[in-house]
């Protein structure tokens, strides 16, 4: 798997001019520095985020990304219907289940043309030796499994809404009927954060916040027992 760092990071070595010294000189050698900018933490980077995601039609909401034109099933994962016939979608998760999960490095999804049922565990997601078994978010059949996230899981946490959707589905009886939009699913949103806090104060006796801030590694801060705790009560 190939290195990550900051798509907008541009590294130069330089040296300075002592008449001058706000005149930077490029030399040809390309800096050492190991700093956030350079790893993958680089998505925990405020600035990055609000660059990033400018013109997606992303929102903030307690700390979470959002985008609120999908249609969202209780158990976090998403439905984005397509343009040219509503009955087709392709089947994504949220930002919040994301920081839960931790780095995806595998997915288990249903192949093509395998039928799915609304709330029943239709694919699987990895992170080292955890596993979340996530619901399907209505009745359909499998279309197609997106390659990108078959060869680098890990887009599922870089772009969650857009070049990381999992599947595509063929949508059999209601559809969306029923899943969170719009403004309802904003607020559907500001409740489950708050129900997080909750999970984290008082059962968990520690915090999920960090300056005020979401923590970005959420599960990185839980043993096997709390996250799975946490996982079952907002996506099993």
């Amino acid at each position: 798997m190939k290195e990550r760092k900051c798509p907008f990071l541009e590294t130069k070595t330089v040296t300075y001019c002592k008449a001058f010294p706000v005149k930077m000189i490029p030399v040809d050698s390309t800096s050492s520095s190991k700093g956030i900018c350079n790893s993958i933490n680089f998505q925990e980077c405020s600035l990055y985020n609000e660059v990033s995601h400018a013109g997606r039609g992303l929102e903030d909401v307690r700390g979470f990304r959002i985008k609120s034109d999908y249609y969202y099933h209780p158990k976090h994962v998403w439905v984005a219907p397509s343009p040219e016939d509503e009955n087709e979608a392709r089947i994504g998760i949220d930002d919040f289940a994301c920081r839960l999960i931790g780095k995806v490095d595998r997915a288990s999804v249903p192949g093509e043309n395998m039928p799915v049922k609304e709330n029943s565990v239709c694919f699987l997601l990895h992170s080292g030796r955890r596993t979340v078994r996530l619901v399907s978010p209505a009745n359909g059949v499998i279309k197609a499994v997106n390659p990108k996230v078959a060869a680098d899981p890990s887009i599922l946490n870089d772009d969650p809404y857009n070049e990381g959707w999992i599947f595509s589905m063929r949508l059999k009886g209601s559809g969306v009927t029923g899943l969170y939009h719009k403004h309802v699913a904003r607020k559907w949103l500001e409740n489950e954060v708050e129900r997080l806090q909750r999970v984290f104060t008082s059962d968990l006796g520690m915090t999920a916040t960090d300056g005020g801030e979401p923590l970005a590694d959420i599960s990185g801060r839980l043993t096997e027992a709390q996250w799975g705790k946490v996982v079952s009560q907002f996506l099993g």
